[in-house]
């Protein structure tokens, strides 16, 4: 049974637990020698560790993604808790608890539930079916309620992907009603299969990291190339709503610079775009606060992602 959560330690402590190793980077000391840098996490957060003898056989030992039994002692460097590790030994599967190195929120199938319920007031027949096909590929659905949005920033931990989606369905439901002009089915079946391609493009198990594909390809073209193959299963599928489909995919990042193909063009991936970046920026920014108010502090560190520090009112 696990102890000792990276919430709870404090400077000083002696660790004597396992958590999941989620970075490790050998390198050169000035002596030089070499040490081994890594971070390591648990559901409850991350902390750094440091390693400074028998550095390069030590590395081999374990891969990213392990779950490792870690000796040390808390130390501050910088002003941040790091542990000065004096062991890692990677552990065998059922040697320790899943749920307590990932942090799977209590609502998760109540949420898909209400996103489904949501997606089940689409009226266009054709659109209906394609994302019927999704809803029932168990390989798909499997993933999706489990995925990561991303690594670190927003909605990064299991099931908030689904949880993203299920909030920008919500918004978007009132952006219906506010603007007529807009294809509410459009929207809702562009906001469902956006980040579909996030499925392959990173990995969504203890550690989440971006996969090769990930990597050479990116989740838009991943995403895009998906909903291609689903449309191609559905006879006589309308020409110019799979490019409206495929429009809100490419587009949904909003600007070249920020890694789309092609700018958004119709009302419907306009919408998508800064329903998809609101919802987005406001996750971080309330975990931001939530991570600043613990620390009992009233500003936060400068975040280099959005060149601000974000006030987390008074202490």
């Amino acid at each position: 049974m696990k102890r000792q959560f990276v919430a709870m330690l404090q400077e000083g402590d002696v660790v004597n637990d396992y958590f999941v190793a989620i970075r490790k980077d050998l390198r050169d000391q000035s002596s030089g020698g070499k040490f081994l840098g890594m971070v390591f996490k648990d559901r409850t957060g991350e902390i750094g560790g440091v390693l400074w003898t028998n550095a390069a056989a030590v590395s081999r030992l374990f891969e990213v993604g392990d779950v490792v039994n870690v000796r040390g002692t808390v130390t501050s460097y910088q002003d941040r808790l790091q542990v000065r590790v004096d062991q890692v030994l990677p552990m065998r599967q059922g040697e320790y608890q899943y749920e307590d190195l990932v942090d799977m929120p209590a609502d998760t199938e109540q949420r898909l539930q209400q996103f489904k319920d949501i997606l089940d007031t689409i009226q266009n027949d054709w659109l209906k079916k394609l994302n019927g096909l999704f809803l029932a590929d168990s390989g798909f659905m499997s993933v999706f309620t489990r995925a990561s949005a991303g690594k670190k920033w927003h909605h990064a931990q299991p099931g908030g992907l689904m949880r993203h989606c299920y909030e920008m369905a919500r918004v978007a439901c009132l952006m219906a009603e506010l603007f007529p002009d807009l294809d509410r089915d459009v929207l809702l079946t562009g906001i469902f299969v956006h980040d579909a391609g996030k499925l392959e493009e990173m990995t969504h198990d203890l550690c989440v990291d971006y996969t090769t594909a990930g990597k050479l390809i990116g989740h838009l073209e991943i995403g895009a190339d998906m909903v291609r193959r689903k449309i191609a299963q559905i006879d006589g599928f309308p020409e110019l709503l799979r490019l409206q489909v495929l429009h809100c995919v490419l587009s949904h990042h909003g600007e070249l610079a920020n890694g789309s193909p092609i700018v958004p063009k119709t009302l419907e991936a306009i919408v998508l775009y800064h329903i998809d970046n609101l919802d987005a920026q406001a996750d971080a920014v309330a975990r931001v606060m939530r991570e600043t108010r613990e620390k009992r502090l009233e500003w936060s560190d400068f975040l280099p992602l959005i060149e601000r520090q974000i006030w987390a009112g008074e202490k």
